[in-house]
């Protein structure tokens, strides 16, 4: 499937993607102890390449900027950062959370508070997103509209960012099976392959109108398939959910194409599995919160 992508924004994205190029998270990490692929080079790369302060306004740059951001698995306190205004805390978890002064608490019915962040102390993870354990001081609630813009720029981030995560697996199995030949073929001419590849796909393009959907502007047909009021923050919380799985799905799917060589290190693709499920459970949680 081919979006039509307003010349402006495809050109924000290539700025984006040139201020992400030849950043690479750990390759090698310590499974089972603290992690933070936090950089702020990268994020003053991405500062100037006009990432931040993006929920003031349209949600398109939010979309295009976010899905270079998951094709290269960039830390994901720059989708916090640029939308809500601080890392991200749910139930005493912040991410990316060892030196920051201030957090931003999701509250029930899409409300947002800002918190103080004192007796921090690592929690251990298999992903890089530097989550600590912190006790949040008293709560500055956000205005309900400011909430709102807010949660919505950073749906919409977090959607793309998955989107992003998904296509660049995607790519990479798709790389691999027509390079690897096995049974005198190349494995993209095993229907078994093409079938894996084909549902992939599928789901990459559903994850790539879920983004899009949510930066339209609501009321519109294909703002998020969901009518004002309620339902619409209804169909933010399917969105996410829907979206963690189907990501974390297709990188999967990218392990199975590529076989034992998928799980070497040195392959990297494990990145993408691990940032997957990781932000799956982050968007989980955040609905869960926000309900």
């Amino acid at each position: 499937m081919r979006f039509d992508v307003p010349p402006e924004l495809r050109l924000f994205g290539e700025s984006v993607r040139a201020a992400a190029g030849g950043w690479e998270p750990p390759r090698e990490p310590d499974l089972g102890a603290w992690l933070d692929d936090r950089d702020d080079v990268l994020a003053e790369r991405l500062a100037r390449a006009g990432w931040g302060e993006l929920w003031e306004g349209d949600l398109g740059p939010v979309v295009a900027g976010g899905l270079e951001l998951g094709r290269a698995v960039a830390p994901a306190c720059v989708l916090d950062e640029a939308t809500l205004g601080a890392p991200l805390s749910v139930a005493g978890r912040i991410r990316h959370g060892a030196e920051t002064a201030t957090c931003a608490v999701p509250q029930p019915g899409w409300g947002l508070a800002f918190a103080r962040v004192s007796e921090r102390s690592p929690e251990r993870t298999l992903d890089g997103t530097g989550t600590v354990l912190g006790a949040a001081g008293e709560l500055d609630p956000v205005p309900e509209s400011d909430a709102d813009a807010r949660w919505s720029a950073w749906t919409a981030a977090t959607l793309a960012y998955l989107a992003g995560l998904a296509d660049a697996a995607l790519d990479a199995a798709v790389t691999h099976a027509r390079m690897r030949e096995q049974f005198g073929k190349p494995l993209s001419a095993l229907p078994a392959v093409q079938a894996r590849l084909a549902d992939a796909a599928l789901a990459v393009d559903g994850l790539l109108l879920a983004a899009w959907g949510a930066a339209a502007p609501p009321g519109r047909a294909d703002s998020d398939l969901s009518p004002p009021g309620n339902s619409l923050l209804q169909g933010r919380v399917s969105s996410l959910l829907w979206a963690g799985v189907a990501c974390r799905e297709v990188t999967a799917s990218a392990h199975q194409v590529h076989g034992a060589v998928g799980f070497a290190l040195e392959s990297g693709l494990h990145r993408y599995y691990r940032r997957a499920k990781a932000m799956q459970v982050w968007a989980a949680a955040v609905c869960r919160e926000c309900m």
